[in-house]
């Protein structure tokens, strides 16, 4: 009886104490700090166990949520854009949509602007042209700026068939003092590549510039272009001090072959005008055909001791015939070449 008053007597001072004697048994999840709360077993939105005879609802999914979703006409466009049926891609440049972020749209449809098939082409320079050329010009100089690689290799390919609209906008930007030169460049460029002849003049005022690469650039395009008007900016440029531009203004010459464009050459090949553009201007002229290229080759070996030799080695290849160093025999043989055919002698009757 004794023991069993001093078991009691202790476990009513433990008590009053709140400490237990026994040791405890650690929970099997730790308490997050500041709460009484076990973490659960499993998710919150794992199905409980289903009654016998019943089945447990299935977890929810999770949706993506798309740009467009499946079904949708912008869906549908989109797919149709990508069909192997050139009718299909030609409906789709048709109603092709633009949104207010409009880069991956115009994208798209510049994307379709080199399309094998014609009739697709024809659609995405329709929708192209019913968009308005701020817009169009925007996406070129941002692309052109910091686009992907890919972006600008499909904006490259597509420029040729652009509208002329967005050429104002180039030359404009050309033209500002407000626009950085690598802007500047940039239009220089597209303006070369869409082939706006009628920019030659723009481009021309900036081929003495004191930026050489925004004149470089000028020159390159207004090279790709040779606008039949721009003669007279490649004779300037003749006396232009740096080489590079020299040599490309006498094969811009050449290309355009107008009478003063030849009148010009054969200045330089003859006589002592540019004589460090002499060799340019030789191999320039030699895709010209023969009844043109021969006797300049041979009037040059008979008046210009200094380019005979080149112009006697060009003379035996284009022609495949060797008379000799002299040009005499070459006159000689070139005059039969070209004489009259006689008239036949007619029996009497």
């Amino acid at each position: 009886m004794s023991h069993l008053y001093f078991l009691v007597a202790l476990c009513v001072f433990a008590s009053s104490e709140g400490e237990i004697i026994a040791p405890r048994i650690p929970p099997a999840f730790p308490r997050t700090q500041g709460s009484d709360v076990v973490p659960p077993t499993q998710d919150e939105n794992f199905p409980a166990s289903a009654l016998p005879g019943h089945q447990n609802l299935p977890a929810a999914r999770v949706y993506e949520i798309r740009p467009e979703s499946r079904g949708s006409a912008d869906w549908l466009i989109r797919r149709m854009a990508e069909s192997e049926s050139p009718d299909l891609r030609m409906r789709a440049m048709e109603a092709w949509p633009l949104s207010e972020d409009a880069s991956r749209d115009l994208r798209e449809i510049i994307l379709r602007l080199s399309d094998p098939n014609p009739m697709v082409r024809a659609s995405s320079r329709q929708r192209l042209r019913n968009t308005d050329a701020a817009l169009v010009f925007s996406y070129v100089m941002r692309t052109m700026t910091g686009g992907s690689l890919d972006a600008v290799r499909e904006l490259d390919a597509a420029l040729p068939s652009m509208d002329d609209d967005l050429a104002l906008y180039l030359v404009e930007t050309l033209r500002t003092e407000l626009e950085t030169p690598l802007h500047k460049r940039i239009a220089a460029y597209c303006l070369g590549r869409m082939g706006a002849y009628d920019a030659s003049d723009a481009l021309a005022e900036f081929l003495w510039s004191d930026d050489a690469d925004l004149a470089r650039a000028c020159l390159d395009a207004m090279a790709g272009l040779l606008s039949p008007g721009s003669t007279p900016h490649w004779l300037t440029l003749l006396d232009h001090p740096d080489y590079y531009f020299k040599a490309t203004a006498v094969r811009a010459l050449a290309a355009l072959g107008n009478p003063k464009a030849l009148e010009t050459l054969r200045g330089i090949l003859l006589g002592n005008a540019h004589p460090d553009v002499r060799q340019d201007a030789l191999r320039a002229v030699s895709e010209y055909p023969p009844v043109t290229l021969f006797p300049l080759l041979i009037e040059i070996m008979e008046m210009n001791p200094a380019l005979s030799a080149s112009a006697l080695a060009m003379l035996r290849r284009q022609s495949g015939m060797d008379l000799g160093r002299h040009p005499a025999p070459w006159r000689e043989w070139w005059g039969q070449v070209t004489a009259p055919p006689s008239s036949p002698i007619l029996p009497s009757p």
